[in-house]
């Protein structure tokens, strides 16, 4: 709610204003009122005030010299409007110089008012979007480890780190047959009704939800910053809360959700380890297949060490792979996380066995290929496939993570595989324009997505999509300085889309927005033909 102060040396023109309307239905609150200037700087100093209504002519201290008052000494934006009478009409004039959102005329009409509350309720929504959007940033950064001392300062701005316990993950079971039927569209829409939801819950602390960053991996959902400011007052442990939050969501969507709860961070600093932590949980809870809906890493840090893999059946893995045979896979790869799930193996011992799995299928590749880099495959594979599949915890994906290996192991054996680059190529030149990536690239001329990233990454020292973005963005310098086409034609004509991402992706490459290209090239041409 936007927090109103009435000012005005006239009680029956407060009383008219508080009840001329009904201010919550325009996002305000009448918080406090004042009959002079001096009660009303008193109470601005207080309290957080966003707007206030002020008589212009007011005994001892005039309404323009409160407003001048509050922007010299009171350091955070406050709106003002104006009241004033048909003689001082001018003067309210000049008060519009001094930033003020309005200035109205007494005695007050309905719809003038309304009119006012709306447009500063827009105001305020555009400001609380903008604000939230640099908040979001900041705590993308500190989440993923990426952050600097100015990302630190504007979290902290927002969230205290008294009590702060851990980051958590409210997840869209992606499996379940409700939620798999949506469409991507679909499925962004439940997670703005999951995020806004949670919001709702949370009450005043909105910012302890935040988006959900592990959109590579394909999973919807939003993020949640515990403390324990949340849940003392009526829960005795972050546990219990986290369970009351997870049913509450539960009844209110119609898909259900998975909460996965971070190790303990005391400091914005360590929340990273906490976030990244999430992926183990998710992938344990996976492979234990049946559990509670609210995981916490802390179930598994007591677990057992010992091994239960048994070498001889990742030897049987590694050899179906070797031959592509998808049935042996399938069962190897089954027995194999069988024997982790029945195991008391915990978590340190599954991510050394899963990588140990990784390292003998990357070495596999150079068996056949000793051109062929490491650091490229664990890009490629470990990177992309591994992070997408074998994290995401379910069997299914695990055993087509290793077919999919197989795939792209058999292209590398087969020598004739590395002229197909040439074909694709040709199409990319002429399709350009179109949506495309290295997936559907490889369903269309039946090559293996990672073979072919590497297979360009090899001839071009870039990646694919780097190497799409170079080629849409010459056409685009071609097109701007050969034709009058508008910016956002020549983004949609080119394959970028959204305006707005070509001239980011512009203004990164060429320090100098399109237009500003456009212009500059067309001058330097006009001077050479004067120049003949």
């Amino acid at each position: 709610m936007i927090k109103v102060l009435l000012v005005d040396d006239e009680q029956f023109i407060r009383q008219g204003l508080r009840h001329l309307v009904n201010w919550e239905k325009y996002g305000c609150q009448i918080a406090a009122e004042a009959e002079n200037g001096m009660d009303a700087i008193r109470i601005l100093e207080e309290r957080d005030i966003d707007l206030a209504f002020v008589d212009i002519r007011m005994p001892g201290m005039t309404g323009m010299e409160l407003i001048s008052y509050a922007r010299r000494n009171l350091h955070r934006q406050i709106r003002f409007v104006i009241l004033t009478g048909y003689a001082e009409f001018e003067y309210a004039r000049k008060a519009l110089k001094m930033d003020v959102v309005d200035y109205m005329l007494k005695p007050v009409q309905e719809e003038e008012l309304i009119n006012v509350l709306n447009k500063v309720n827009q105001d305020f929504c555009r400001q609380r979007q903008e604000q939230r959007d640099k908040y979001d940033y900041h705590v993308a950064c500190v989440l993923t480890g990426k952050y600097s001392e100015k990302n630190l300062r504007q979290v902290r701005r927002y969230l205290s780190e008294e009590g702060l316990e851990r980051y958590v993950s409210f997840e869209f079971d992606k499996n379940h047959k409700e939620f798999a039927a949506l469409s991507r569209s679909g499925r962004i829409e439940q997670q703005k009704e999951l995020v806004n939801y949670l919001k709702s819950l949370v009450g005043r602390f909105v910012y302890h939800v935040v988006p959900m960053m592990e959109t590579g991996e394909e999973s919807f959902g939003a993020g949640f910053i515990l403390a324990r400011v949340l849940y003392e007052e009526e829960y005795e442990s972050g546990e219990e809360y986290l369970e009351r939050l997870q049913k509450r969501v539960a009844q209110h969507l119609s898909c259900p959700i998975q909460v996965y709860a971070g190790q303990k961070a005391e400091s914005l600093e360590q929340l990273s380890r906490s976030f990244f932590s999430i992926r183990v949980v998710r992938c344990l809870h996976g492979l234990a297949q049946d559990g509670p809906q609210v995981r916490n890493y802390e179930d598994f840090r007591h677990c057992k060490s010992s091994m239960g893999i048994h070498e001889s059946d990742v030897d049987r893995l590694l050899e179906a792979v070797k031959n592509n045979h998808a049935s042996e896979i399938g069962e190897a790869s089954e027995k194999i996380f069988a024997q982790i799930r029945s195991s008391d193996m915990n978590m340190e011992m599954v991510n050394a066995s899963i990588y140990h799995i990784l390292y003998r299928l990357m070495a596999m590749v150079q068996e056949f290929d000793d051109e062929t880099n490491q650091q490229e495959i664990l890009e490629y594979i470990g990177k992309e496939s591994f992070n997408k599949m074998v994290l995401a915890g379910s069997t299914e994906e695990i055993t087509g993570f290793f077919s999919d290996y197989a795939g792209y192991l058999a292209q590398v054996r087969t020598q004739e595989s590395r002229k197909i680059l040439d074909r694709v190529d040709a199409y990319v030149q002429q399709n350009y324009m179109e949506k495309m990536s290295l997936k559907s690239l490889g369903e269309l001329f039946y090559v293996n997505n990672v073979y072919l990233g590497q297979l360009y990454k090899k001839k071009y020292g870039i990646a694919f999509r780097d190497y799409l973005n170079n080629l849409r963005m010459e056409k685009a310098q071609k097109l701007l300085v050969d034709t009058n086409m508008r910016i956002y034609a020549i983004a949609e004509e080119v394959g970028f889309g959204k305006a707005e991402y070509f001239i980011n992706k512009f203004v990164q490459k060429h320090s100098m927005t399109p237009n500003q290209y456009r212009i500059r090239f067309r001058e330097a041409g006009s001077e050479g033909a004067n120049a003949r």
